[in-house]
């Protein structure tokens, strides 16, 4: 399996609550170019001629490219199987983050049981982006937009985010999926599968032909600054109680790019699931430390 998309969207708020103050055009302006150039996102699909080849289709044949439903199972199975991922009841993470250029850096921690689950990412300074769903109300909270229900497109995103194997379990969230391309990604071959909702919701995963592993995936994100163009890589899988997953995912959107590297990783453990309701409070702002007269840190007033 992998490190749910879920981490992505918060990562993503977190990157603008650093970089939106003084970069706010290039959130309009630069997302063009970013979805021009972003690893398995517009360009990728706009490259296989609108992505005809249907899951399974004979355009995907015709191509010589991998059915979307071929390649799906495939990344299952390179996670660990399919059993596995059925298996699993609870998930606790927690990592380091860091934001490229702007000498920033936070820690996320996640909870997740059964399709409910509470995430949050802290950075000094910034302060804390949280989110989470319990049963079907979905929320997130962050310095920029505050405490919110999530509804339409934004709810749907957090839904299939939080899946801990979208490649399993993605017919529960989209409609149809299509072998959209082939192409070169850090001297590897891989394959981008675009999935799409009915609402028109799209993501597009991209696996290694060879070890058949999602390496990347790319969408537009939805928030109330608007559509962002998001360009994840997964890197450094590692194999923990019989499934894989990336130990750290590196996101560029428009505005900066930022690493996100795993340190705790546990499978099907107890979870308080009290921290998946949504909160009535605000997220404050975390204070930065600074060194006391005796030589101390303390922290600043």
């Amino acid at each position: 399996m992998r490190a749910p998309a879920l981490l992505t969207f918060v990562l993503a708020s977190f990157v603008f609550a650093a970089g939106c103050d003084d970069k706010k055009d290039a959130t309009t302006d630069g997302g063009k170019a970013t979805a021009a150039k972003a690893d398995g996102g517009k360009a990728a699909t706009d490259k296989a001629d609108g992505g005809k080849a249907e899951a399974g289709g004979s355009d995907a044949a015709a191509a010589g490219l991998p059915s979307a439903e071929t390649l799906l199972a495939k990344a299952v199975e390179a996670q660990g199987g399919k059993a596995k991922v059925d298996a699993l009841e609870s998930l606790h993470l927690e990592g380091t983050v860091a934001v490229s250029g702007q000498n920033i850096t936070g820690d996320m921690k996640l909870w997740w049981k059964n399709g409910d689950f509470y995430s949050e990412q802290t950075m000094v300074g910034i302060g804390t982006v949280r989110a989470g769903k319990q049963g079907d109300v979905s929320w997130s909270e962050d310095p920029i937009s505050g405490l919110r229900k999530l509804t339409g497109v934004e709810a749907e995103q957090q839904a299939w985010a939080s899946s801990p194997s979208l490649p399993a379990q993605w017919q529960r969230y989209f409609e149809t999926a299509k072998t959209v391309g082939e192409r070169d990604l850090d001297g590897k071959k891989v394959y981008d599968v675009e999935l799409a909702a009915k609402s028109g919701t799209k993501v597009t995963l991209s696996f290694d032909a060879a070890s058949g592993l999602q390496v990347a995936h790319a969408f537009s994100q939805a928030s109330p600054l608007g559509d962002t163009p998001v360009s994840v890589k997964l890197e450094d899988y590692r194999e923990v109680d019989g499934f894989k997953l990336p130990y750290q995912q590196v996101m560029d959107i428009s505005i900066a790019k930022a690493t996100q590297t795993l340190t705790v990783v546990e499978f099907n453990v107890p979870v308080d699931g009290t921290k998946f309701a949504m909160p009535t409070g605000g997220a404050e702002a975390v204070q930065p430390t600074k060194a006391a007269p005796d030589g101390a840190v303390a922290p600043a007033p």
